[in-house]
């Protein structure tokens, strides 16, 4: 295997962290009001400017909000890159940095830092803001430094559709020095309380931006039916997010899980395309079936490894003959390492970090068609019911053809859209709905065993003929078919009379 493709298990490549400690505190400048010159206080700095655009990151719950937290992405200063901010004893934080290495993807290491506080919530852009900095530096009388001021005119507005929330302020911040007094504190507050600057009540510019703001609802049965399609796919994507450290760590299930993540943001998509705008719906839906297939790599060789190695192991001794066992474990354990080097190479790329630029930007300004600007309920129920139609359509041309595998692969691609769309509307509740969720669950279940066991037959054959190259003993594979062959129709016998079962039910 070449060397750059060489899988790294159970850690990651280092990261360029910065952890401070930082004192701070926070003023108000009323209207009219000019910043004092410090001159009295000790030598002082020439101001420095510096234009500032951030934009702060929060679950829809705001949940980082809620527990003082802040997570931002800015860019301009001598300290541009990713900030968290986490709340210490009285005017203390802890601040972690990262440098812009990702595009707008979170880097993994900060989301891990509070992974115990969002958990798999999405975190996305909830507010920008653009700061016009002028920084002053205070010293001793011995050139030491004692506290770094900074006036900021402020211009934040928040990002989400559901509200209208713009506004500007200006104000102050003092960070003191490390191992000074909190007396210097008091030294600037009578220089600013002389101008008539006062400590500000919000301890951050997103508190201040946000602390009328609410947190987002979820979306009922009469929000317009895109609010509930986004909703959903932003449910995945933080899943999606939250799992991205423990795959790049190949964490066991880890990589099966955001797999499945993927796969539901595309079939919302999919299913509920007429309620976006097609072309940006069907270009997101492009990218992640590109991350979905890096995903699947590694995956599918696990899969199909462990599948084949119990029926294998379930076997009598007497029925095991030549290295059957071996040849399959050593290929698939190669497949696997193979793929993994290719998921980590493509998770370190750039076109990685533009999927996840592109599905919050899609969350943020998804454009809604006619029909999805109607509500929820009605239009989401009209989807799932064509979704249903269309697999009654496939089920009756695919019983025309019994052993045409394509075609019933083509029905199980149905009933999973129909699988989807009624998961979607079950969350906005009602018996009914969720009866229907689970039945298309059920069925889906069932026809994916069906399509397991098409994929070890595979498998399988290759593995046989690779084994009659060798001229092997080839009695243990033909058993081995013949177990497979018996599965996969038992399957899809089962898996035909529960669609029949559900399409009667409608």
């Amino acid at each position: 295997m070449p060397d750059s493709l060489a899988p790294h298990r159970g850690h990651r490549p280092a990261e360029d962290i910065d952890r401070q400690l930082e004192i701070e505190r926070k003023y108000s400048v009323p209207n009219g009001v000019t910043v004092p010159d410090f001159s009295a206080l000790g030598p002082t700095s020439p101001e420095r400017l510096d234009i500032l655009v951030a934009d702060y990151y929060d679950t829809p719950e705001l949940t980082l909000l809620d527990a003082r937290i802040t997570l931002r992405r800015r860019t301009g200063g001598e300290d541009a890159g990713w900030h968290l901010k986490t709340p210490g004893v009285g005017d203390q934080r802890v601040e972690v940095r990262m440098p812009l290495k990702r595009g707008r993807r979170i880097p993994i290491a900060l989301r891990e830092e509070i992974a115990t506080i969002v958990g798999d919530r999405p975190l996305l852009p909830v507010v920008r803001i653009r700061t016009e900095r002028t920084t002053t530096d205070l010293y001793g009388e011995d050139g030491s430094a004692r506290a770094e001021i900074v006036s900021d005119a402020v211009d934040a507005t928040v990002l989400r559709d559901d509200v209208s929330v713009h506004e500007s302020w200006s104000e102050v911040e003092v960070e003191l020095a490390p191992n000074e007094p909190d007396s210097t504190f008091e030294d600037i507050e009578v220089v600013l309380r002389a101008a008539g600057i006062e400590r500000s009540k919000s301890a951050s510019k997103l508190g201040h931006i946000l602390r009328d703001v609410p947190p987002r609802t979820k979306p009922d049965q009469n929000a317009p039916a895109i609010e509930v399609a986004i909703a959903a796919l932003a449910v995945h994507f933080g899943r999606f997010q939250s799992l991205e450290g423990a795959v790049a760590m190949d964490a066991p299930d880890a990589v099966h899980q955001a797999r499945v993540s993927l796969r539901r943001m595309r079939s919302i998509l999919q299913v509920y395309r007429k309620v976006f705008d097609r072309g940006d719906a069907a270009r997101l839906r492009d990218e992640l079936r590109w991350a979905g297939e890096k995903l699947g790599g590694p995956r599918d060789a696990e899969v199909i490894r462990d599948e084949l190695l119990e029926l294998v192991d379930s076997l009598p001794s007497k029925q095991l003959v030549g290295p059957v066992r071996e040849r399959i474990a050593a290929a698939l354990n190669l497949r696997h390492d193979h793929e993994l080097g290719k998921l980590q190479l493509a998770m370190a790329s750039p076109r990685w970090d533009a999927v996840f630029a592109q599905v919050t930007e899609f969350i943020a300004e998804a454009p809604a068609s006619s029909r999805g600007r109607r509500p929820a309920k009605a239009t989401l129920e009209r989807l799932a019911a064509e979704s249903v139609k269309k697999t009654a359509k496939r089920n009756k041309a695919a019983r025309r053809h019994p052993e045409d595998l394509e075609r019933w692969h083509g029905v199980r691609k149905s009933v999973k859209a129909a699988r989807y769309s009624h998961e979607v509307l079950a969350e906005l509740g009602g018996k009914s709905a969720e009866r229907q969720r689970v039945k298309w669950k059920n069925v889906a279940g069932l026809f994916g065993q069906v399509q397991d066991s098409v994929i070890l037959e595979e498998q399988l054959a290759a593995f046989e003929s690779a084994a009659r190259n060798a001229k092997e003993p080839l009695e243990t594979y033909e058993l081995l078919r013949g177990q497979l062959l018996a599965k996969r129709d038992h399957a899809l016998a089962a898996a035909r009379n529960s669609l029949t079962e559900a399409l009667d039910q409608q």
